[in-house]
């Protein structure tokens, strides 16, 4: 089955690699990383963390500083799969000694980062299953622990189609670390260990609530252009919803201001073009103060690194990627500044965390297009009772903290007698 699965992934790349090239230059740096060449020194027993992308690598943050203070002498990494990831784990180069892009999954790729590296342990957030490197590591001795482990509905359905391979790959983890008990079973139902797997809880309750610094101007300028409604991390086809919600919340709140936060910087020109055919009064945040703001209701924000900040002067949040079957988006940073939230259907990828702000009363979730603006509206109208869901929401943050502890207090043993 190792070599069947080989030589699909070999067979995948070499077809869609000149596609890959061409269709995303950006990512053409990271192929010499992907590729197993890492430009990070030789090192001896590290202590090797993936995270895969920007919500991964802000889960872990406060996982890496434990780590560090726990084993100060060891040799401490971090991989992702995005630039967006990696952009942000270099930004914590004060307490690790390097960051890279994850390998493809081939075994001479995986043989030259195992090489460099030299792991002791490998930490990985989230349910990343490759299997050759989980038998490479097995073979040299390797540890290998997964955190943050969620199992979708649709990759329960899924990994079931191949459940009798997966229990032979997940015997080559240490411990399989799950976010819930629901997790847990589904992980066991597909072939896992039970005594292998526990729950140590989600790390995104414990993630570092860190975003760039705004600029003074910026700030100045949110106090005053108030009230505002953020969409957050919108995906294709959730910018003409929210547009159109604006819209009709607008006819009765007219001094409504609105900020899109697309998902991906690659689509901050792609929302552009939508606003400028709807003939829209907006701006590009990378253009204050230059631009007339006097004129715009609506700010694209065209930045990295400012949303979890931007929080702080939201009157409401709708947190996009679930009104579409994208699976959803993380709602703790808005619930970190006590704010309002609104989501739709689809929170697949955040299932436990979306049911319990249901039933907490601390979120509302819509199930189409056309109940989003009803929401925002009722926000705007009851502002007592937006704050009854913000403080809710709040406190749900405050009572789910604690994975990162449990996940520090399995190493405890590792650093004894060295």
């Amino acid at each position: 089955m190792y070599f069947l699965y080989t030589l699909a992934l070999t067979l995948g790349l070499l077809l869609i690699f000149p596609y890959y090239l061409v269709r995303f230059r950006k990512y053409l740096p990271t192929v010499p990383d992907r590729f197993g060449f890492v430009k990070v020194p030789q090192m001896q027993d590290s202590i090797w963390v993936h995270a895969v992308s920007v919500g991964e690598v802000k889960a872990v943050e406060r996982l890496l500083e434990g780590l560090r203070q726990q084993f100060p002498d060891k040799p401490l990494v971090v991989s992702t799969v995005t630039p967006a990831g990696q952009e942000l784990a270099r930004e914590r180069i004060d307490i690790v000694h390097g960051t890279f892009y994850f390998p493809i999954d081939l075994p001479w790729c995986v043989r030259h980062v195992l090489d460099r590296l030299r792991p002791e342990i490998v930490i990985i957030a989230e349910t990343e299953i490759w299997p050759n490197f989980l038998r490479e590591c097995r073979i040299r001795g390797i540890r290998v622990m997964m955190i943050n482990g969620r199992i979708s509905d649709k990759s329960f359905t899924r990994y079931r189609l191949v459940r009798r391979w997966l229990g032979r790959v997940f015997k080559d983890y240490t411990i399989m670390g799950m976010q819930s008990e629901t997790d847990r079973q589904r992980i066991e139902a597909i072939g896992a260990d039970p005594q292998k797997v526990t729950v140590f809880g989600n790390l995104k309750y414990d993630a570092v609530a860190v975003g760039k610094p705004l600029d003074a101007r910026l700030e100045k300028f949110l106090s005053t252009w108030q009230p505002v409604w953020i969409a957050a991390s919108t995906m294709p086809g959730e910018e003409e919803f929210v547009l159109d919600a604006f819209a009709q919340v607008c006819k009765t709140h007219p001094r409504l201001n609105l900020i899109i936060a697309p998902r991906h910087a690659d689509r901050f020109d792609a929302v552009e073009k939508i606003l400028e055919r709807r003939g829209q009064r907006w701006m590009r945040r990378s253009q204050l103060p230059h631009s007339d703001h006097r004129s715009g209701k609506i700010l694209l924000l065209d930045t990295i690194g400012e949303l979890a900040a931007l929080f702080h002067y939201a009157t409401t949040v709708f947190v996009g990627g679930s009104l579409v079957a994208k699976g959803g988006h993380n709602i703790l940073e808005a619930a970190r500044h006590r704010k309002p939230i609104v989501f739709g259907p689809h929170m697949e990828n955040f299932r436990d965390m979306a049911r319990l702000f249901i039933e907490e009363n601390a979120a509302i979730q819509i199930q189409n297009a056309a109940q989003l603006a009803p929401a925002i509206e009722q926000l705007l109208v009851h502002p007592e009772r937006a704050s009854a869901f913000a403080n809710n929401a709040h406190a749900i943050l405050l009572e789910n903290r604690g994975a990162t502890d449990r996940v520090l207090q399995f190493f405890q043993p590792v650093g004894a007698g060295r």
